[in-house]
């Protein structure tokens, strides 16, 4: 048995250039990996049940009409806003009537609350009337809690 021993020579230089690869490698693998994941959206939409689903509706009065704030409600989030009974002189009277609804109504599938909303600048006390009454539908369908 002989045994050969060999020598191996390491330059400083040398490991500190594989040490600075190494290191830029798995920085760029994980900066991909970072990239291509699936992001999670910032959903504040309530997991538990919070609304008994249905249609609940709110009556708003208009120029002497009375208009219906339509909500439908499914277990765990608001799925549809819509004006009921709208009629063609109250659109005419407020021109800002319906361009505000889906300002607002946008906000409220964003956020699933009427907490949150941002009324709109050129429709303020219109905004503000949908948001009350669209607020009523959904004191209407909530659980309650005893």
């Amino acid at each position: 048995m002989s045994a050969k021993t060999k020598n191996i020579v390491l330059h400083a230089k040398d490991l500190i250039l594989a040490g600075l690869l190494t290191a830029a490698g798995l920085f760029l693998i994980l900066l991909m990996i970072l990239l291509f994941l699936p992001r999670k959206e910032n959903n504040t939409v309530p997991t538990a049940a919070c609304y008994v689903p249905g249609i609940y509706k709110a009556e708003v009065f208009l120029g002497g009409k009375a208009i219906e704030v339509e909500t439908v409600l499914e277990r765990d989030r608001i799925s549809s806003i819509r004006l009921v009974n709208l009629d063609e002189a109250v659109t005419t009277a407020y021109p800002l009537l319906l361009p505000t609804l889906e300002h607002v109504r946008e906000q409220i599938y964003k956020t699933q609350s009427v907490q949150d909303v941002t009324p709109e600048p050129s429709a303020k006390y219109t905004s503000l009337v949908l948001l009350d009454a669209i607020g009523n539908c959904l004191e209407k369908g909530r659980i309650k809690e005893d």
